[in-house]
């Protein structure tokens, strides 16, 4: 009976899993999804409830925005989803070239200009709610509606807090972000735009992002310990390429709260000017001249890639 059909959705840029009756279906009409070899109404994508992804948390995912009609960098995004679900003894079920055709198809037949896709890859169904039965993987591709940033927030820089936490696996792309949910609730409190992880006096990642920070010309950001972000890596190019020194390193709280400048990557939202850490305000409390010409240069990278 069709009221008996639930649909997991990962809705917006919250990695949170939310089971919809049928009746409320309604939630998802206009967005389209690539599920079972194909294009479909995304209301129409059914996920058992023995799915371990929603049992046992065995999901990773990607998200990646859409520019002038393309997935930007989605190779990239390709590639680390793949080290992803390797890590975890899983195998994306399609080729690159395969994920290539795909989200430009599902880009073509959706109804919004302004997408992020996001690529969802679980354990699938199991017998006993823990083994997983290899090959019986839940896969599908979503295009969600890009709900931009206000502008205000690049034009003024946003503020963090700290958080002492480690995460487990940290170069796996996993949909558990039950930390970062928990932390809602102190961020609104706080006015905070994200959580800022810290573990042994290092910094690792933000909940949503990668920090990097510039001190005396040099960009430095953490590679151990941290989801390698595309965008991160992306900045670090950019930054050399107009002449900026870079370091991949540890980076510890104390250097990043006397830093220049701090900056927070993500792929749907850029670089991200952060301009206060728990009490503490960074350089002169505004976005610095060093993330003007890196935003400036991402600019000018996906105008590239997408002409």
């Amino acid at each position: 009976m069709d009221g008996n059909l639930y649909v997991l959705l990962y809705h917006e840029s919250i990695s949170q899993s939310i089971f919809l009756s049928a009746p409320k279906r309604a939630i998802l009409w206009g967005m389209k999804a690539f599920w079972n070899q194909t294009i479909v109404d995304a209301a129409d994508i059914r996920i058992s409830p023995s799915d371990l992804g929603m049992l046992r948390g065995y999901t990773v995912f990607d998200v990646m925005p859409v520019e002038n009609g393309h997935g930007f960098l989605w190779e990239r995004h390709y590639d680390r989803l793949c080290r992803s679900a390797e890590s975890i003894g899983m195998a994306v079920p399609i080729s690159r070239e395969v994920y290539g055709a795909a989200i430009e198809d599902l880009i073509h037949q959706s109804e919004t200009a302004e997408l992020v896709l996001r690529t969802v890859l679980s354990g699938g169904p199991s017998e006993n709610g823990f083994a997983p039965n290899p090959g019986q993987e839940t896969f599908y591709i979503l295009a969600e509606e890009r709900h931009r940033l206000p502008e205000s927030v690049y034009d003024e820089g946003v503020k963090l807090i700290t958080l002492p936490y480690e995460r487990y696996l940290p170069q796996v792309k996993f949909a558990n972000h039950a930390i970062s949910l928990w932390d809602i609730k102190r961020r609104q409190t706080e006015g905070a735009f994200d959580t800022l992880y810290v573990s042994q006096g290092l910094i690792s990642e933000a909940s949503q992002g990668n920090i990097l920070i510039m001190k005396d010309g040099v960009l430095i950001t953490p590679r151990e310990e941290v989801l390698w972000g595309i965008t991160q890596g992306v900045v670090m190019e950019l930054a050399e390429q107009i002449g900026m020194s870079t370091e991949w390193r540890g980076v510890t709280l104390a250097e990043t709260l006397a830093a220049d400048e701090v900056l927070l990557t993500g792929s749907s939202k850029g670089i991200v000017p952060v301009v206060r850490i728990d009490d503490t305000v960074i350089g002169d409390g505004r976005p610095g001249p060093g993330t003007a010409r890196l935003a400036l240069a991402l600019a000018d990278l996906v105008q590239e890639q997408n002409a």
